[in-house]
């Protein structure tokens, strides 16, 4: 298991720009991160790379640049939208549809193996429905996975955070995840969990990894008090990361442990923003050194 870093550590800036994505890696490579997890989620809003005419041109040179300095690419983060597609504009679809379709070729040039995708709720009419929502997913998410399937890239559905005011959503709970992933009947569709979303829901996470097992590919490692999705580093909030870090090898994880903690950083001057990754990367060396100390005790 490796250590990841999201190019969104460098994303927002005060200006109200994006730092690119070339400018990202060097500054994540030189906090001391290998791979990384690119977000492409901000195209809706205009920003990033792909939003650009010669979008594929900039993911050709960026996986170049990224092959020259060391880094590897191994999760993408595509665009998404809250609610239902349908409740939004016809513009907004369009929009939406085409960034999704970047984001996939995208993550194909750069060599990514799991592309996270966020499930949908269906609550046309009543509140919860499992079979309802495992349908309207099945149908919903079919051609961004038939897409990504044909670039060979994996993708990976995110646990969603069940807010106070929010109760009951769809996928929050490890076990709708792992019977949406098994309905696509195919080992190219795994999980990512995301530790903060988690945290809202259980006191106890390493339930819901021994529930995904296998199906686990992908994380989005994060800390928060479990009220709000507040986005920290490891240790900055409540989550169990002693508890939680053995498990990873009980279950046979394979995949990376990659950050998604950009409210660390989104207000802070660019100047100080290198010396947070730092932090963040002896942070995450120190989670993936629990797990190594209870693989050596084991003997796996």
């Amino acid at each position: 298991m490796r250590l990841s870093a999201p190019t969104s550590f460098f994303g927002k800036r005060f200006d109200g720009d994006y730092t690119s994505f070339k400018e990202s890696i060097r500054r994540i490579k030189a906090a001391g991160f290998d791979v990384v997890d690119i977000h492409f989620s901000h195209a809706l809003f205009g920003k990033t790379d792909l939003v650009k005419d010669d979008w594929q041109e900039r993911m050709d040179d960026l996986r170049n640049e990224a092959e020259k300095i060391g880094i590897e690419f191994s999760q993408s983060h595509p665009v998404f939208l809250p609610g239902h597609i349908k409740q939004h504009s016809e513009e907004k679809q369009e929009v939406y549809q085409e960034m999704m379709r970047r984001s996939m070729i995208a993550s194909s040039i750069l060599g990514v193996k799991w592309a996270v995708l966020h499930p949908l709720e269906k609550r046309d009419k009543i509140a919860f429905d499992l079979e309802a929502n495992i349908k309207e997913n099945l149908e919903y998410h079919r051609p961004a996975i038939e897409l990504a399937m044909k670039h060979n890239v994996g993708i990976a559905l995110e646990n969603m955070l069940e807010r106070s005011s929010h109760k009951r959503r769809f996928c929050s709970d490890a076990g709708e995840l792992a019977v949406l992933i098994d309905a696509f009947q195919d080992e190219r569709v795994g999980a990512c969990w995301d530790f903060g979303h988690g945290n809202t829901l259980y006191q106890d996470q390493t339930i819901a990894l021994r529930k995904l097992g296998k199906r686990l590919k992908a994380t989005h490692v994060n800390d928060n008090y479990g009220v709000e999705d507040e986005h920290m580093f490891p240790f900055h909030g409540s989550v169990d990361w002693h508890a939680i870090m053995p498990v990873f090898a009980e279950i046979g994880y394979v995949g990376d442990f990659s950050y998604e903690t950009h409210k660390e950083f989104d207000k802070l001057p660019e100047q100080v923003k290198d010396d947070i990754a730092k932090v963040g990367y002896s942070i995450g060396q120190y989670c993936l050194s629990l797990s190594h100390e209870n693989t050596a005790v084991s003997g796996v």
